[in-house]
């Protein structure tokens, strides 16, 4: 930690930093992790930047694959633990369960499996807050973005999901802030813009498979605004991707004259991209827009 190592090279500290990073997952030690991170990023971030890369998906990677073996061992203990396969629950299971609440596999999950999810969690979180608002480290932030995303999906993590969203999103609005500082992203650039569209899209994505219809909202509302400030356009494909899911969030609000208008939006959008959507899927959408159309209520004028 020492600050002159901030001029070392990247080719000797990097062999060292990948051991150090082995020993902290094994001890699990996320403020020592976290602080030594930071101090490589420090070291590389001007001339070696692709090392922060390898490290981070290095570290990223060892404490998935320890997720992983903890779940096996759950699951080698549930059937350890299981001597007559006859027997769904035995007497002393059942007696244990109405005083502590819990079942078995809860009981297992918690002591083995547990501990380490809440370390790959707090890995992603110390690593996008290490990387954010860096243009050198523009593309590793996105990547990290999406595999913090992922993991939430994959582990069914609401709560934690729901808080990811709401740290991209104060980092987010932390770029447009301080794009005047020195190695701040500017939004003005398209590539950039285009990395932070490419991740909200597969946040919303996410959202909707996972049905939490507010971030799902919330998700359009960040894409919106993107969209505002990109001086490209937005491929077709994607925004019809993303009045797809404005259709799903307007369905699930039950407000029939903004599903239609979702509705008329998405058709306009697949009605020219022949090569993807089939006659089919377009007579399906079609017949959507024409139904949604004709349930929007009639607003009589007031007799006043």
């Amino acid at each position: 930690m020492n600050k002159r190592l901030r001029n070392a090279n990247a080719a000797n500290t990097e062999p060292v930093l990948l051991k150090f990073v082995e020993l902290s997952i094994a001890q699990r030690k996320g403020k020592e992790l976290k602080d030594g991170v930071l101090q490589y990023r420090n070291i590389v971030q001007h001339k070696n930047p692709e090392s922060m890369a390898t490290v981070v998906i290095t570290m990223l990677d060892t404490i998935t694959e320890r997720v992983t073996q903890a779940q096996q061992n759950a699951e080698r203990v549930l059937g350890d633990e299981v001597e007559d396969l006859d027997e769904t629950e035995s007497p002393e299971d059942i007696i244990l369960s109405s005083v502590s609440g819990e079942q078995t596999r809860d009981r297992t999950d918690r002591a083995l499996v547990t501990p380490w999810l809440k370390f790959l969690w707090e890995a992603y979180r110390n690593l996008l807050d290490i990387l954010r608002n860096n243009v050198r480290f523009e593309v590793l932030y996105q990547t990290i973005s999406r595999k913090a995303i992922d993991f939430c999906k994959t582990y069914e993590r609401k709560t934690e999901f729901r808080r990811l969203c709401e740290l991209l999103r104060n980092h987010l609005q932390g770029v447009a802030k301080y794009s005047h500082q020195q190695n701040s992203i500017n939004l003005s650039n398209p590539q950039s813009m285009q990395l932070f569209l490419d991740t909200q899209f597969h946040q919303l994505n996410t959202a909707t498979e996972m049905e939490l219809w507010q971030e799902s909202f919330r998700s359009i509302e960040d894409i919106h605004n993107l969209i505002q400030q990109s001086k490209r356009p937005v491929k077709p494909q994607a925004m019809a991707n993303y009045f797809e899911k404005l259709t799903r969030i307007m369905y699930v609000a039950k407000n029939p004259l903004f599903l239609a208008a979702a509705w008329h939006r998405y058709y306009n959008y697949i009605f020219r991209q022949t090569k993807v959507f089939s006659e089919e899927e377009l007579q399906k959408v079609a017949n959507n827009v024409l139904l949604s159309t004709l349930a929007v209520p009639i607003i009589k004028p007031s007799s006043r």
